[in-house]
């Protein structure tokens, strides 16, 4: 049985997948509210891909009522409700699990580790693309792989071959925290200057103009001494084709600051800038846009660290 925690987009998607497939997969609830949401849906998901629309039966279960031992846990809340979500668990329940952390970001995962001392603790790296309309209902506008790996070292655990049977693409990666890492610098460059300027990703290099540049140098220092820059030169590049590859979508980050939902921020630029600050490295550009958004969440009233 797989276990999903976190009923948002990215949960949904996978729980969707799974059930598509015939795997036993059971998605976990907050609390008795949802479950009873659930049911006056008939558990019902409408799971929609290209215009496509399907029904699907979702197995849920309050955290509440969870008293069995979970073997192998998939989390796919937003980075800050990691910590919450987990400790709503009791940890016995966890002790021998597999625990697989989709997040985005960085930061998160170090707080399950900490939560979870005895459980295996799989970090990952996602590119599907997924929104919710509405409750119920969960749309997968955009196709892409998963990267896995264990920051401990060690092989891929056996039963992740089950995602082959749900049409999830994902590859074993004995350096995901250098996955990670470059997806958090490209984050780290796109995100923030669009909730800032409330642009499309495409946008960017226009609305920021040399900030940008700046930015991007100072991502390129950090990942130098925290990972595994590709070069100053491939950073642009990576980062300037996603830009491309993705002109027209409205970034995550974007979409939280439109919906007043608390952003991931502290786990993205502001990971970053913490970072940087540990290790003694000066990042003028990136404390700048950390600051100037931070001021703009203030003074929405959104939550921030």
């Amino acid at each position: 049985m797989l276990h999903i925690l976190g009923a948002g987009s990215l949960g949904l998607l996978w729980a969707a997948r799974l059930t598509r497939a015939g795997l036993p997969c059971r998605l976990l609830l907050r609390d008795a509210r949802r479950q009873t949401e659930w049911q006056s849906r008939n558990n019902l998901l409408i799971f929609e891909q290209a215009s496509q629309r399907e029904l699907l039966t979702i197995e849920t279960l309050p955290i509440s009522d969870c008293h069995e031992s979970i073997e192998r846990l998939i989390v796919a809340t937003k980075a800050h409700e990691v910590h919450s979500a987990l400790s709503s668990l009791p940890a016995a329940l966890l002790d021998q699990s597999d625990c697989l952390l989709l997040q985005n970001g960085l930061g998160s995962q170090q707080q399950a580790q900490a939560l979870l001392p005895n459980a295996r603790v799989l970090f990952a790296s996602v590119t599907d693309g997924a929104w919710c309309p509405a409750p119920g209902h969960v749309c997968w506008a955009g196709i892409g792989e998963t990267r896995i790996g264990d920051p401990q070292g060690g092989a891929a655990p056996a039963w992740l071959n089950q995602l082959d049977q749900a049409g999830i693409v994902w590859h074993w990666d004995n350096q995901i925290l250098e996955v990670l890492w470059l997806k958090l610098a490209v984050n780290c460059a796109i995100n923030p200057f669009t909730a800032l300027f409330d642009c499309r990703n495409g946008d960017v290099p226009a609305r920021a103009g040399i900030q940008l540049e700046q930015v991007i140098d100072e991502l390129h220092s950090l990942l130098s001494i925290a990972a595994r820059s590709p070069g100053r030169q491939a950073l642009g590049e990576r980062i300037h084709s996603v830009i491309q590859a993705t002109a027209g979508n409205s970034s995550s980050m974007r979409q939280d600051v439109h919906a007043r939902r608390r952003t991931e921020i502290d786990y993205i630029l502001g990971y970053a800038c913490r970072e940087a600050r540990h290790r003694g490295l000066p990042t003028p550009a990136l404390t700048s846009l950390h600051e100037e958004l931070k001021a703009l969440l203030d003074t929405l009233g959104l939550p921030r660290d």
